[in-house]
């Protein structure tokens, strides 16, 4: 890790992703709340301005998250969800020009989820 630089990275990647991510938060109706540690975050799908999960605890019969999540593969994006919660947890040496890419692709597919609620 010293020897590459891995805490200085993430330490600067961090902050990008989480202004990122919190960015969503104010443009996507879809997103709720932001959580950040480092590299590691988790981003909330709700369905409406209470708050409401998209899905319930323990019950999506529909499917809904294994949809976002699947959109989000068919673009290049690789995660997963637990509940009504997106992961993003990048590898620990990306670029910020790599992040941002990334990103981007997880705007279009909130984009969509913003037009299923």
């Amino acid at each position: 890790y010293e020897k590459l630089g891995i805490e200085e990275n993430v330490a600067k990647q961090s902050k990008v992703l989480e202004e990122i991510l919190k960015g969503f938060a104010e443009k996507h109706a879809c997103v709720g709340e932001i959580r950040c540690i480092g590299l590691f975050s988790a981003m909330e799908i709700i369905k409406d301005e209470q708050g409401t999960p998209i899905v319930d605890f323990n019950n999506d019969p529909e499917g809904i998250m294994a949809k976002i999540i699947g959109m989000l593969m068919n673009e290049g994006f690789f995660t997963y969800a637990h509940e009504n919660m997106i992961v993003v947890a990048p590898p620990l040496i990306i670029t910020e020009e790599e992040l941002r890419e990334a990103m981007k692709i997880l705007d279009r597919v909130l984009d969509s989820v913003d037009n299923m609620i």
